[in-house]
């Protein structure tokens, strides 16, 4: 898979459930962030007044749609938002870059609920939660914020559709799975082919549809033949479909 107007981090904590960081956890947090400012510095990145825009776009959102979001988000909200924000944004990318969940996570929830929720963030920051915070309530809430933002976006879309599976709504998903193919971009091919993997089983599990099932499948793997999933369900589907998501 492959990135909120808040009133305050306190308010924020009281909603998440969330307690206040430990303070090893805090002198650890800390330390990541003059990391990634040293990978910054290093990379010759000054934030100014007059660049920290460019920055902001050039570093979270080099490719569209994001980068149009994004841009939309920053002249909406730009008097709100200036160097600082910049920084924690960039310093977020850092951290992405470097795959430290744990440490995206604890970046989201200290240094942007100064600032206007921003959808892109959201959704981005979403996957860590569900996946390797393991908090599904709430990475849900924050996908239905991205889709009610993102409309064009596949990906919030495909998430709920994932979600919607597993909590047994299968109409459901189908339904999010349908929207998202509508949405995803031909040359994304990683993000093309789960949609189109999962929209065909779930179609097979909802309407009993063999054909339509087959035929999603095929898609899938014409557009990521190294899709082991979508092998063996392609193999089982005239037999019993066992289905692998994601």
């Amino acid at each position: 898979m492959g990135r909120e107007s808040r009133k305050g981090k306190r308010r924020r904590q009281a909603r998440s459930g969330q307690q206040p960081p430990p303070v090893g956890a805090s002198s650890e947090y800390r330390r990541n962030i003059g990391r990634a400012d040293d990978i910054l510095a290093k990379e010759g990145v000054e934030i100014r007044s007059d660049n920290w825009q460019q920055l902001a776009l050039d570093w979270f959102a080099p490719q569209e749609p994001e980068r149009g979001e994004l841009a939309r988000y920053i002249a909406d909200h730009e008097q709100r938002l200036g160097t600082p924000w910049a920084q924690e944004l960039l310093r977020l990318e850092v951290f992405f870059q470097a795959e430290d969940h744990a440490q995206i996570i604890a970046h989201y929830e200290r240094a942007f609920p100064h600032y206007p929720r921003c959808a892109l963030v959201e959704m981005w920051v979403a996957d860590q939660v569900f996946r390797h915070a393991g908090d599904f309530w709430r990475a849900r809430q924050m996908v239905r914020y991205a889709v009610d933002h993102l409309t064009g976006h596949a990906k919030p879309h495909y998430e709920l559709g994932f979600m919607s599976y597993l909590l047994g709504d299968f109409a459901g998903a189908l339904g999010w799975f349908n929207q998202a193919a509508e949405r995803v971009a031909a040359d994304n091919v990683e993000m093309g082919a789960r949609i189109l993997y999962n929209r065909g089983m779930v179609q097979y599990l909802v309407k009993g549809d063999e054909k339509a099932a087959i035929a999603d499948v095929e898609e899938a793997l014409r557009r990521k033949p190294d899709y082991p999933q979508a092998k063996e369900t392609l193999r089982g589907l005239r037999g019993k479909v066992r289905w692998v998501p994601w």
